[in-house]
């Protein structure tokens, strides 16, 4: 079995600590560079680093969203917004 790359996770950690500080102080332009970022990765990149993207990065940054009522389909880019979809439909909520 594979296992992930732990530097790439620690980077999508990173990135998601980074976007959700960003939405604590209100910096709404770097969030969106940080969500563009993830997104461009998302679609360019390889197996590995989509699943990074999405079981890292985007539950982290979407379960924040969550919890502080803030607008998830209004910042989320197309493909993120469709793997967020995946997720709440794959968790049954």
């Amino acid at each position: 079995m594979k296992t992930f790359n732990d530097s790439l996770i620690k980077k999508m950690e990173r990135l998601a600590e980074i976007t959700i500080s960003s939405l604590q102080l209100g910096k709404i332009t770097r969030v969106k560079r940080c969500l563009q970022l993830a997104e461009e990765l998302l679609v360019k990149g390889n197996s590995e680093m989509k699943s990074a993207i999405t079981n890292v990065y985007l539950y982290s940054v979407s379960h924040y969203m969550e919890i502080n009522r803030i607008a998830i389909a209004t910042l989320l880019p197309m493909s993120l917004h469709k793997e967020y979809v995946k997720q709440i439909n794959a968790s049954g909520v």
